[in-house]
């Protein structure tokens, strides 16, 4: 677990590092307020493609299929490349990275919320909260629910790429470890806001996917569909949370009230955002 603590020290520095904005006035994720607010997420979640129009839905519905397509072409020929060769000499860091994209990030996103709710600090307090809704919502939301309906047998088993067997199948598609990765990778990026950090975290989520092939757990289609599923998951929590915390759905609101003074009438107006 030594990796997962030295990377939860340089983010949690990353995002301190940013605290220059002024904090949101508005405070959603309170203890009392995570169970309603994770069956929220995981509603908006589900009902957002129904609102999107076609420039989105060309945008992200037919950009995701194609990398998933493409890195379909690619299973076959990755996986016996990785069968034939001997990379027994990265099996103890593909199990750190394994370790990194499960229990790593849990331990990152609750420690940073735990200390941030005890240490008063509102948006180490949020960087956690959004890195914890995301993850819920990528995996309870997405992931699971589609490793069942697609029931596709991991690489391991020998039965190749192709095979699947829909609701009573194996946990292949898509990886679970790769989604949390590039979940918590899209967070830091967001609260981080410095281009290093952006790179190293991304770059920790690519090795994430890398090793589970390297483990031959999943296929690179599988890869894939988690990185998609992480980031798209997260991007989407992030900006809910963020018009929540803003209030009236992120926008201005205008307050008039009169003001008599005795000897004259006036009116007060005061904007809030």
């Amino acid at each position: 677990m030594r990796i997962c603590g030295i990377l939860a020290a340089m983010i949690l520095a990353s995002v301190a590092a940013a605290q220059e904005t002024p904090a949101p006035a508005r405070r959603i994720d309170q203890p009392m307020q995570i169970p309603g607010l994770a069956v929220d997420d995981l509603k908006a979640a589900w009902t957002a493609p129904a609102a999107w129009d076609g420039t989105t839905w060309g945008q992200l519905g037919l950009g995701a299929l194609a990398l998933v397509g493409i890195s379909l072409a690619l299973d076959r020929p990755v996986d016996r490349a990785v069968r034939r060769s001997n990379l027994s000499a990265y099996d103890p860091w593909a199990n750190r990275l394994d370790t990194l994209g499960g229990t790593g990030t849990v331990v990152i996103a609750g420690g940073a919320y735990l200390g941030g709710l005890l240490a008063k600090e509102q948006r180490v307090q949020e960087f956690g909260a959004d890195a914890a809704f995301s993850m819920f919502v990528a995996q309870v939301g997405f992931t699971y629910p589609v490793k069942y309906l697609v029931g596709r047998s991991r690489p391991y088993e020998d039965q190749g790429p192709y095979h699947f067997k829909p609701l009573h199948g194996g946990q292949s598609f898509p990886s679970s470890q790769t989604a949390q990765g590039f979940t918590l990778a899209a967070v830091v990026s967001e609260y981080a806001d410095n281009p290093w950090a952006s790179v190293a975290a991304y770059s920790g989520a690519v090795l994430v996917g890398l090793g589970r092939i390297e483990q031959r757990d999943h296929y690179v289609s599988d890869v894939a569909a988690g990185a998609v599923i992480g980031t798209l998951s997260a991007k989407a929590v992030m900006l809910r949370h963020r018009k929540l915390r803003l209030g009236s759905r992120g926008q201005a609101e205008l307050t008039v009230t009169p003001v008599w003074t005795g000897q004259q009438t006036a009116l007060r107006a005061s904007l809030t955002f």
